[in-house]
């Protein structure tokens, strides 16, 4: 009886929730764990999204997005040109929230914008590895990543077994040419088997993935089956982000994909929460 009145709680409390809401309250918690901006902005976006979070009724004020977008706005002016490619994702989301809250329907407005957004992120990511980057075909990019970025440096361990001098030795090669294995003049050891397997897979697979979620949030007009789409980002999400680890654009994007969720689909928009904490643990446990 216990676990049944659990259940009806539970589902009183999605029914009485909104998808709005939920990406909105995401939003700001994502600005929480994952603090952004100058020395001097980031307290105004720490505050604001605390007082987001816990002021009544400030959370859909449009003022307050409006803020959150001209702020994030600023940051990346300020860290022109090397701005993250998310940095302005999350400026274009916090201007579409404001704009969204001032119209008539304000579910349906983010909703339709979050689609796109997510789609055209794919769409051109996609375009990106598999039209205009030939060194990400041939799997050049993981391969140089898997042994300089420090972000996959557990993974590389785990994978290859590399001693620390051996590892280095490869970096040193690498930083000594930016144009990475196979350049003239550049002498680099093979690769352990277990790291080029790896890296050709992660090449495949990832864009096999980004074009699967572009295609169904773009196809027809935006408006592929729900299942797909909540399927697709969360399959995403879960599997890419427990090796790169970008917390705040996983976390945004979750945001997002909660936006466009059906409302009564109640059991997908807490795998979407449920995933946004996975995240959460992939960052804080060294596993």
């Amino acid at each position: 009886m216990a676990a049944r009145g659990e259940r009806l709680r539970l589902r009183r409390w999605l029914e009485s929730s909104t998808p709005l809401d939920w990406a909105l309250r995401l939003s700001l918690l994502d600005l929480l764990l994952q603090p952004i901006g100058e020395w001097f902005l980031r307290p105004i976006f720490l505050g604001a999204a605390a007082a987001g979070l816990l002021v009544p009724g400030l959370l859909r004020r449009s003022g307050l997005w409006l803020l959150l977008a001209g702020l994030a706005g600023l940051r990346v002016a300020l860290d022109w040109p090397l701005a993250d490619n998310h940095a302005y994702l999350l400026a274009y989301w916090f201007l579409a929230a404001g704009l969204a809250l001032r119209s008539d329907a304000p579910e349906s407005a983010l909703a339709w914008n979050a689609r796109w957004m997510i789609g055209l992120v794919f769409a051109l990511a996609t375009l990106w590895k598999l039209t205009l980057s030939p060194d990400y075909l041939d799997g050049t990019f993981f391969r140089v990543s898997l042994l300089l970025d420090p972000r996959f440096e557990t993974l590389t361990w785990a994978l290859s077994g590399l001693d620390a001098a051996t590892l280095e030795s490869y970096r040193d090669a690498l930083s000594a040419h930016v144009d990475g294995f196979g350049a003239p003049g550049v002498s680099v050891p093979a690769l352990p088997a277990a790291l080029d397997s790896f890296a050709r897979t992660a090449t495949a697979a990832t864009g096999a993935i980004e074009a699967a979620v572009a295609l169904a949030f773009l196809w027809p007009l935006g408006r592929g089956p729900s299942r797909a789409r909540d399927a697709l980002l969360l399959g995403f999400a879960a599997t890419t982000y427990a090796v790169a680890t970008v917390e705040g654009f996983a976390w945004l994007l979750l945001a997002m994909g909660t936006a466009q969720c059906e409302s009564t689909r109640h059991r997908t928009r807490l795998a979407y929460l449920g995933v946004y904490a996975l995240v959460l643990v992939y960052r804080e446990l060294p596993w």
